[in-house]
């Protein structure tokens, strides 16, 4: 059953300079894993005021693909490296449809 994961981030005020390295690494990352459907993210268009920084929009084949993705090494270097220290906010929500 397909699984969909939705993440909404804000960075803190002054990093607003990291979400091209972001965008590149996860592009990266995704382009190597099986199950992967479709994968989106990249910063906001700044069309309306208030909205998040950035987004991901990954559908994968399963849950189990998901749980693959979230738990890669390189996607917990890509969190801790540069998404948690300029993060100031984030919002999730996962579909399973």
């Amino acid at each position: 059953m397909p699984f969909t994961h939705v993440v909404t981030f804000r960075w803190v005020p002054e990093k607003h300079d990291v979400a091209d390295e972001v965008r590149r690494s996860l592009e990266e990352l995704v382009r190597s894993l099986p199950g992967v459907h479709s994968y989106l993210c990249g910063s906001d268009a700044g069309l309306n005021p208030g909205n998040s920084d950035f987004a991901v929009v990954g559908t994968f084949a399963s849950k189990e693909d998901f749980l693959h993705y979230r738990d890669h090494p390189e996607h917990q270097r890509i969190l801790e490296e540069l998404i948690v220290p300029n993060l100031a906010d984030k919002e999730v929500v996962q579909i399973e449809r």
